[in-house]
């Protein structure tokens, strides 16, 4: 297993619950149904994960403190926001255990959170000059977009109508496109510096087929398309994850 395997868990489990709440900022939960507060359970249960993966990367998790007492180290800021978008997870559940669903407005300020935090794990690698292969152009849109994919692809778990919905399948569907356009430009990165292509380029490709998949899905209401479009966009999205860790150190 590779040392930055800890990473990877964080930032695809953290991702996924970021970009989720952006698609559910876009398209809400069904009022007073299970998934509404299945939802953000299902998030926290990802963040917490994540959190433990996070600390796991150190070694001993009480270098966290030494970690936190420099602002303008990746991890501080990774786990500052964090904690804050877990913050409004946590009174969104509450909300939606109590009352089958939460203000608008606190589902937006989450999502705007999980954006924020898929940006700040972006710039954490994109500001390492230490290590090439990360510090490229297309580093943050790569993990921002990544999220945001993720997230929407298995927020189809919770409102699987969502592809009925006009604004939702076009956002999938530009939000598929846009990161694989990202993963082939951060391999176009890789192999100037000698590391492999295919992972991003297979990323690319089974990303647009999901949004091939998705614009099936929002014509018929075939959930198997759905499902499917699902399954492309996280193989994919995974793939390029694990190969932007793995690449840069074999």
């Amino acid at each position: 297993m590779i040392s930055e395997f800890p990473l990877f868990v964080f930032t695809t489990l953290g991702g996924i619950a970021a970009g989720a709440y952006v698609a559910r900022a876009i398209e809400p939960l069904k009022v007073g149904r299970t998934a509404s507060w299945a939802f953000p359970l299902f998030a926290l249960a990802l963040l917490a994960v994540s959190g433990f993966a996070l600390l796991g990367h150190l070694g001993q998790p009480l270098r966290v403190l030494n970690a936190f007492s420099n602002p303008a180290a990746g991890i501080t800021q990774e786990g500052i926001v964090t904690v804050l978008f877990g913050v409004a997870v946590v009174a969104d559940f509450a909300l939606c255990l109590k009352r089958g669903d939460s203000p608008r407005w606190l589902v937006t300020v989450a999502a705007t959170l999980g954006v924020v935090l898929a940006a700040v794990m972006g710039l954490a690698y994109a500001s390492l000059p230490g290590t090439p292969a990360w510090a490229g152009i297309a580093t943050v849109p790569f993990f921002i977009l990544g999220d945001l994919a993720l997230g929407a692809g298995c927020y189809i778990l919770f409102r699987r109508d969502a592809f009925s919905v006009k604004a939702y399948s076009v956002y999938f569907m530009v939000i598929s496109v846009l990161a694989a356009a990202c993963a082939c430009a951060l391999g176009t990165h890789f192999a100037a510096l000698g590391y492999k292509i295919a992972p991003f380029v297979f990323c690319a490709i089974a990303v647009v087929v999901g949004a091939v998949l998705a614009a099936f899905a929002s014509k018929n209401g075939n959930k198997a398309f759905a499902y499917a479009a699902f399954a492309c966009v996280v193989v994919g999205v995974v793939v390029a994850r694990y190969a932007f860790y793995t690449g840069s150190i074999i």
